[in-house]
């Protein structure tokens, strides 16, 4: 039951994530301002595509500074499991991070925290082993394992997380790591208004319905509260934004996509 439980889990992943090299290359007149350019499209194989291959997606967009996107350390866990669940989904997020900026000693400290907070969320038995491997894949900078390896975590912690019944636990720790990403994204973006698809800054619209749809799954005292409610206004009004791929994403639908991210990060840190 679990192993067909984490290939749903990664071929849903892999549906709903984001978007990779096919463009079009029309031979005629330049397209007008009027009408948005072509992104990328979506392409997903067996469901393989993780949020590492969404960094690589935007590094390939622009020249990306990973390590000028880091994040002070979260504070020391809270005995508020939603916020615990959701910042260690930062957390996560933080893992892809350092691996694509190939930091080796920022990895492994981001991986204390990690464990930290697995701890209060009863995980740390099992997942801390994994994590120690990781830390020694880090050491030696073996950056292709070692992306396998951080996706594999993060599936055996939804895996524990989904035998304990901590379904809203599971679900908010993909919301975190998902909203860390989009906070990456669209950071890249506003630092070079040149980029010519500018929609990246949410990956695509396709993983924003799934993260609606994520939020919907949580039980109503979470969703009622006050942080995590605010997590699903700020979705609500991404998703109702970025509903027409056909209109073109403006400089301050981006910046403004920034600032209510970052305004929901804040707040789970707190």
């Amino acid at each position: 039951m679990s192993r067909l439980w984490i290939r749903r889990t990664s071929v849903l992943q892999g549906l709903l994530t984001l978007c990779i090299f096919a463009q079009t290359q029309a031979q005629e007149a330049p397209v007008p301002s009027t009408v948005a350019p072509v992104a990328p499209a979506i392409v997903v194989i067996d469901g393989k595509v993780l949020p590492s291959d969404f960094l690589n997606i935007l590094g390939q967009q622009t020249k990306a500074l990973w390590r000028k996107w880091y994040r002070d350390p979260p504070p020391t866990p809270s005995t508020d499991r939603l916020k615990v669940a959701f910042t260690l989904g930062i957390l996560i997020g933080d893992s892809y991070l350092k691996l694509q900026a190939g930091d080796a000693q920022k990895f492994k400290d981001n991986n204390q925290e990690l464990l930290a907070y697995c701890k209060v969320l009863g995980l740390s038995e099992k997942v801390t082993p994994e994590v120690m491997a990781e830390g020694k894949m880090a050491e030696t900078e073996d950056w292709n394992a070692l992306k396998g390896k951080v996706n594999d975590i993060r599936q055996l912690i939804a895996k524990l997380l989904k035998e304990q019944r901590d379904e809203d636990i599971s679900l908010l720790v993909e919301l975190g790591m998902w909203m860390r990403l989009l906070e990456i994204s669209s950071s890249l973006v506003i630092n070079d208004p040149e980029m010519q698809n500018k929609t990246l800054c949410i990956g695509s619209s396709l993983l924003l319905n799934d993260m609606m749809a994520s939020y919907e799954k949580l039980t109503e005292p979470t969703r009622l509260d006050p942080s995590i409610a605010q997590l699903g206004k700020v979705l609500q009004h991404l998703q109702k934004t970025f509903s027409d791929p056909s209109v073109v994403t403006t400089m301050d639908q981006v910046q403004m996509t920034s600032e209510k991210i970052k305004h929901v990060l804040e707040k789970a840190s707190q």
